[in-house]
């Protein structure tokens, strides 16, 4: 099982790296004599750069192997946090960051493929369980990292720490890793990877932007615009072209365009706005600390954990289709029942809100992210890769960036009210109930082969 922890290693350094500055700017924009509010660009040129780069893996893991592209990243994303740690002004920092998302890419697309290539589909559906905890867990682990190494420390170590993971994760790929290439190796898409690109690039600094709430309005709108009609552009490309560097012919699978698009997205963008909106409440709205906030939010990553123990029981038992009507109105009622807190709540009902909810995303999302693979040919493996992952950053910037869009709507521009906060959780949780639709369109013999579903009974 060493093969799986080191893609484990690989996606949770990413995910931490996505997270881990913000509760660090302070301390960062003290050091390099920089106010906070100017250091947006160390997160968005990361996130910007983890999509932009994304479609790349699964084409240089055709053309030079899966494990010298995997180890290739490792050393890249290394050496970048080192630079980070050393570097004395902004645009020192800006650079390795930028070159963090680079490395960061290729760990998230080509470990995704290493398991389902390395693994029986039978198989995959626990492993998976485990590598995908890694990764949510970044969100909720990051702040706190942050925060304590910044206050105890050095803001310096919230980069200096990945150095030996990576390179602890280089010496166990380079000795487990496939080596093998295709046979056939298709020529770079550069016009796709050039419009992918410039579309994506776009669309995440225009949510960035949307988020400041500090640009004005016709600006905002003329990014997120060229972005949405560059990727248009993108989308016919891809669609006609004879080797694309997005597959979005893959969308025509049934499973994968619910469980990571109609469906799946609608509900990524609903939870993941949690993650945004409850410290922001704790702290502003109720008067918390950082580590008090961060205190209670990390109660979520204890019941992905647990949860994580039961999941391929449950799908085996129940099957996607049924899981997914059930969870998502559970999911979506709890998302809107934040709205319900106060600052007079007990502690330990707050806790154990936060836990159930953590219990019930975990569901959420390991059912949708194990089904999405499900009817994914082996040829398809590297595509499926980076298309999935680009859809998941994307939902994750377009949660972040509605959001803090709406918040401002309903502050006026000042600060928001406890109010604001809970009619927000509301439309959140609106916006999860909607992906319901899609899941009701899966039958229950979707994923049996992943997740087992039926075989007690002898059934397909």
């Amino acid at each position: 099982m060493f093969l799986p922890f080191t893609v484990a290693c690989g996606v949770f350094m990413t995910s931490l790296d996505q997270n881990v500055v913000v509760t660090a700017l302070p301390g960062i924009g003290e050091s390099l004599a920089r106010p906070p509010s100017q250091l947006g660009l160390l997160i968005t040129v990361y996130v910007a750069s983890l999509i932009i780069s994304m479609p790349l893996g699964g084409w240089l893991a055709d053309r030079f192997g899966l494990r010298n592209v995997y180890c290739f990243a490792l050393l890249v994303f290394a050496s970048a946090s080192a630079l980070c740690g050393l570097s004395e002004n902004i645009w020192t920092l800006v650079g390795p960051r930028a070159l963090q998302g680079f490395g960061g890419a290729l760990m998230g697309t080509l470990g995704q493929i290493v398991i389902l290539s390395s693994f029986p589909r039978d198989r995959t559906l626990k492993i998976n369980m485990y590598i995908s905890l890694a990764g949510q867990s970044g969100p909720l682990v990051g702040p706190l990292v942050g925060g304590a190494l910044t206050t105890y420390v050095s803001w310096r170590w919230i980069f200096y720490i990945n150095i030996p993971i990576a390179l602890i994760a280089a010496l166990f790929a380079a000795s487990l890793f496939p080596s093998t290439t295709k046979p056939v190796r298709t020529p770079f898409d550069f016009p796709g990877f050039l419009l992918v690109g410039s579309g994506m690039a776009l669309l995440v600094f225009g949510m960035d932007t949307l988020a400041a709430r500090d640009a004005a309005g016709s600006s905002i709108a003329l990014e997120l615009g060229l972005a949405i009609a560059i990727l248009t552009v993108a989308a016919f490309y891809c669609l006609r072209a004879r080797n694309p560097l997005l597959d979005l012919n893959l969308l025509r699978i049934r499973t994968f365009r619910i469980s990571f698009l109609t469906g799946g997205g609608l509900d990524t963008i609903g939870l993941s706005s949690v993650v945004f909106l409850l410290p922001l409440m704790f702290q502003l709205g109720f008067g918390m600390s950082a580590v008090q906030a961060g205190s209670l939010t990390f109660v979520a990553a204890i019941g992905s954990l647990l949860m994580r123990f039961f999941m391929p029981r449950i799908l085996n038992r129940f099957g996607f289709r049924r899981v997914l009507i059930t969870n998502t109105p559970i999911a979506a009622l709890l998302v809107a029942g934040f709205a319900l807190l106060q600052a007079s709540t007990p502690t330990w009902i707050v806790l154990a809100y936060i836990f159930v909810f953590g219990l019930v995303r975990s569901i959420q999302w390991a059912s949708t992210g194990n089904l999405s693979y499900s009817d994914i040919a082996p040829e398809q493996l590297s595509r499926f890769s980076a298309l999935y992952y680009i859809l998941w950053q994307l939902a994750v910037a377009i949660s972040v960036g509605l959001a803090a869009a709406l918040l401002s709507l309903l502050a006026s521009g000042g600060q928001a009210s406890i109010n604001d906060y809970r009619i927000l959780f509301v439309i959140e949780g609106l916006i999860t109930l909607c992906a319901l639709s899609a899941y009701l369109r899966l039958t229950p013999q979707d994923g049996a082969h992943v997740s087992g579903h039926g075989a007690h009974t002898g059934t397909d």
